[in-house]
């Protein structure tokens, strides 16, 4: 929960410091810049919920979570003896 309030505050600060930016080097506010802030700020979102999960230490938990592969494989196993 806390990797979420983190990544989401990160995301309206970056947006909001991107905006700003780009208004000091006077660049026109088109779609291009736009989906260049979204991005840009997605990550840095990310970033910041990753490094929220290593200090708090849930990166750890989903080590132990088990795999696509074999969730499919029990899942055909349960579909055959159906």
């Amino acid at each position: 929960m806390l990797n979420f309030i983190i990544s989401t505050a990160v995301f309206s600060f970056a947006v909001y410091g991107l905006n700003r930016f780009f208004d000091a080097q006077s660049v026109s506010g088109t779609r291009s810049r736009t989906m260049i802030v979204m991005v840009v700020a997605t990550l840095i979102s990310i970033g910041a919920g990753w490094a929220v999960d290593q200090i708090d230490g849930d990166a750890q938990l989903h080590k132990n979570d088990p795999s696509m592969t074999e969730i499919v494989q029990k899942l055909m196993v349960v579909l055959i003896h159906i």
